[in-house]
């Protein structure tokens, strides 16, 4: 604990020089995700939104990509040089540089399985992109630790031709095959020391509407070769449906998931099957509503049905899970805003078991002036038997934004489970660096890597490390 924290205070009195004023907005929250298909950032737990010398600070928070507006609900407060005013709604708009309270403000609550990428700091330049850092971005049906991802937001009209389905390679050098209306296809070089060393790889994307996607990929490496599918179809304005799927040696995975978001909540049927296993869930959650002053709670259900025929016991089961999330109201003190959260949820089966499962937090977020910002948090993790394990993370951030030229976003995170032993588990300790220089044209070069260190824990390919050109 001692090494972790004397990393900590190596990056806090890193200077923050006063240099041109940022033009990117920088957040971070317990919780970011990115759902692509739907065009829609979601921030759930101690949101906080910098945009030039303006700090938002909110329960929830919703970034419309098309519009180009953020949505803030729950415990809202607003600080600017002159002041700073509380409300339960605010939204501002990134094209005009104009905010104001609203009532009514509502954030939807969306499956964290079907996010694209899911981080707790992201910096972003309105209708440009945006760049996690130290996040999990989906690859398949699963995913996979990037130390930076960096997404372009399309124009508000353009198509939707989907996302790689394919983890990246540490180097990778992609050749367009061909490009039309409906589609466009490219091969690519890749080398990765842990996917199989040098590779080539073939990746195919259909959109014949604006309402859905359909990509293919076909990567051979030297130790084999994996086929990727990810496709998805936005029904009506509230009804979607998502198909993803990855055949590689020794393990095939399959999930389809048909959502709906109304103004009363979010239901979603999903079948994920992986190899032999299958996992059935209708899954319910409402939003988020007041408690007496001090918060916001929600409710959530869901209802499972579970194959595993290697167990020759119980070979499948029916489960429910009733869960009730409590986000506590902001407590601001100077620059700095600390929220809470508490997860409660327990799982009964039709053969008779039941197991608990908590989940608390603490996460606060400050800026130390407008060029550098700092947030931190720990969880704790714990679920009873007859599946016992416990875990608990500590972590900080760090965004920098020294000129338009140069920004740094780091984190430090700390992870001590139940279980974790060397070879076992996260690593003890990891460090995330994501750095992005640019000329006065917009060209450059952006470098991310994750570095896990410690006693215990799988190191062996838990590295990361990202290297982008930027124009």
């Amino acid at each position: 604990m001692r090494r972790f924290v004397a990393l900590c205070a190596v990056l806090l009195l890193l200077p923050a020089q006063a240099l041109a004023q940022p033009r990117d907005a920088v957040m971070t929250a317990r919780q970011i995700a990115l759902y692509a298909d739907r065009a829609l950032l979601i921030a759930d737990g101690g949101v906080a939104v910098h945009v030039g010398g303006t700090e938002i600070d909110a329960t929830h928070a919703m970034y419309d990509l098309r519009a180009n507006r953020l949505t803030a609900a729950g415990d809202v407060t607003v600080k600017t040089s002159s002041g700073q005013t509380s409300g339960t709604g605010y939204a501002y708009d990134f094209t005009h540089k104009t905010g104001e309270f609203v009532r009514e403000a509502v954030v939807p609550q969306f499956n964290t399985a079907d996010a694209l990428a899911v981080g707790q700091q992201v910096a972003f330049a309105p209708s440009v992109s945006m760049t996690f850092s130290n996040a999990q971005v989906r690859a398949g049906t699963s995913f996979v630790p990037a130390a930076s991802y960096t997404y372009y937001i399309p124009p508000p009209n353009a198509k939707d031709f989907g996302t790689s389905p394919v983890p990246s390679a540490a180097l990778e050098w992609p050749l367009i095959v061909s490009n039309g209306r409906q589609g466009y296809s490219f091969a690519r070089l890749r080398y990765d020391r842990y996917n199989g060393g040098p590779g080539t790889g073939l990746e195919e994307h259909y959109a014949a509407t604006d309402r859905g996607y359909a990509a293919f990929a076909q990567t051979l490496d030297v130790d084999g070769g994996r086929f990727d599918v990810i496709a998805y179809q936005r029904i009506n304005d509230s009804l979607s449906q998502s198909l993803t799927g990855s055949s590689l040696p020794g393990a095939q995975s399959l999930r389809y998931a048909l959502t709906s978001s109304t103004s009363h909540g979010f239901m979603s049927f999903s079948v994920a099957q992986y190899d032999g296993e299958r996992s059935d869930d209708l899954l319910f959650t409402g939003n988020q509503r007041p408690f007496a002053g001090l918060g916001s709670t929600r409710l959530q259900i869901d209802l499972g049905h579970d194959v595993h025929p290697s167990d020759w016991n119980v070979a499948q089961d029916m489960r429910v899970t009733p869960d009730v999330h409590f986000d506590t109201a902001t407590l601001n003190l100077g620059r700095a805003s600390f929220s809470g959260s508490f997860d409660l949820g327990e799982s009964f089966y039709d053969y008779g078991r039941a197991t608990l499962a908590s989940n608390a937090g603490i996460w606060s977020a400050g800026a130390v002036n407008n060029r550098l910002q700092l947030s931190g948090g720990v969880n704790f993790l714990h679920d009873a038997p007859p599946f016992p394990s416990t875990a608990r993370t500590y972590t900080m951030g760090l965004t920098w934004k020294a000129s338009d030229a140069f920004q740094l976003v780091s984190s430090l995170t700390y992870a001590h489970d139940f279980g974790q032993a060397f070879g076992v588990g996260r690593p003890q300790y990891s460090a995330a660096f994501d750095v992005s220089l640019r000329r006065k044209n917009g060209r450059g070069i952006e470098i991310g890597t994750i570095l896990p260190f410690g006693g215990v824990g799988d190191m062996n390919r838990q590295a990361v490390l990202n290297l982008r050109f930027l124009r």
